[in-house]
């Protein structure tokens, strides 16, 4: 089976860049990659600062960086969804401690798997 990068790496490369490098503590990422009912569905959810923190410590230190990897992803899935029967969907669930502060984020995305 393959998967196309362009839909992975952007994820991972977050979960590094935006999540776990502002951490004080050691970060953690899971990769996942699961197979059922003729659905592959790949997950990332690291412990992370949160995207809401994330995006607050990015603002202070780059005012005009803009991370536009989850917009062009968007993009390339709504590309990709008008030529398959069966949709490749995408969610980013912020995770939340017991207080509702932000301790990482779990994105998922399922595809149906094509035999050529």
């Amino acid at each position: 089976m393959l998967i196309p990068p362009m839909l992975a790496q952007p994820f991972i490369e977050n979960a590094i860049e935006h999540g776990i490098r502002r951490k004080e503590t050691p970060g953690h990422i899971d990769v996942r990659f699961l197979f059922n009912d003729g659905m592959i569905r790949f997950e990332v959810e690291y412990n992370g600062v949160g995207r809401e923190k994330a995006h607050e410590i990015e603002s202070k230190l780059r005012s005009r960086h803009r991370s536009m990897a989850t917009s062009l992803t968007r993009d390339r899935l709504n590309a990709i969804n008008k030529k398959l029967k069966k949709k490749i969907r995408l969610e980013i669930t912020d995770l939340k401690d017991e207080s509702g502060n932000g301790r990482g984020t779990r994105v998922e995305f399922g595809a149906p798997v094509v035999v050529k």
